[in-house]
């Protein structure tokens, strides 16, 4: 027996790549890709930044610490042949 494959509509609920609940905002013409937009919070990037909590040492040597940056309605866009049916 055959599984259909289910057909996807802008607006349906699906699931983004780290598991969490969101909703499909874009379905491309030949329906080989959709975009996923996702509420819950996502590692965007990390930066170094300087750690004024060190002392001062030489302006060239100044302690760093990196800085992980988070960002909700993160979108994912994802091949249909990964997309569950």
């Amino acid at each position: 027996m055959t599984a259909e494959r289910m057909e996807l509509k802008v607006e349906d609920s699906f699931e983004c790549p780290e598991g969490h609940k969101a909703t499909i905002v874009w379905i491309s013409e030949d329906k080989k890709v959709i975009a996923v937009r996702c509420s819950q919070k996502h590692l965007k990037k990390v930066v170094k930044v300087t750690d004024d909590s060190k002392t001062a040492l030489r302006s060239r040597h100044q302690p760093r610490k990196e800085r992980k940056i988070y960002v909700r309605n993160m979108v994912f866009l994802m091949k249909s042949d990964k997309v569950r049916a």
